[in-house]
């Protein structure tokens, strides 16, 4: 019996994170957010990039994200329903970039577009390697409205190669 129960709550507890590379994993956090994550023991993750991962991309060497900040609207003292906040989050149109270097597990980040493009650099992030993978897609409960899913930055997204966005090539206006 104890083995059955421990199988049910390793897939309900296991739903939802997808494996990239070595122990990093994306997983949901509370607030139905995309997080970069690192199991621990006893069922625990240690966040490596919080706010909201919109696209990423990885190899066997890196592992780099486009990340939505959210801690600002979370953090207000507005008083805002979850549904406002939720809005708000989704139209917020800021982007922060992060780089893991996976030989020594450094992260760098968050860092604006002028940033990112110049630890690329520096770190040596082969070229090939694209933010060619979108979050959109990983949610079990309906898909996020974020703004970027919807117009994403050609600079430096790869839509040609996009993978999990639904509307990837349509611009959504929003209010």
């Amino acid at each position: 019996m104890e083995v059955f129960i421990n199988i049910i709550l390793f897939f309900i507890f296991s739903c939802g994170n997808d494996p990239l590379e070595k122990n990093y994993e994306l997983d949901y956090n509370p607030m139905n957010e995309v997080n970069l994550v690192v199991p621990e023991k006893q069922g625990y993750q240690r966040i490596e990039i919080p706010g909201h991962i919109l696209f990423y991309g990885h190899n066997k060497d890196f592992i780099i994200a486009n990340q939505k900040p959210t801690d600002s609207i979370y953090s207000s003292d507005n008083n805002l329903t979850f549904d406002k906040q939720q809005e708000m989050i989704f139209n917020l149109d800021v982007s922060k970039f992060w780089i893991i270097t996976l030989r020594n597990d450094s992260i760098y980040g968050p860092l604006d577009k002028t940033e990112y493009f110049k630890a690329r650099k520096l770190l040596k992030v082969p070229d090939h390697l694209k933010l060619d993978n979108s979050t959109q897609s990983f949610y079990t409960d309906g898909k996020r409205e974020d703004i970027q899913y919807y117009n994403p930055d050609s600079s430096v997204i790869d839509l040609k190669n996009l993978k999990g966005n639904s509307e990837k090539h349509n611009i959504k206006i929003t209010k």
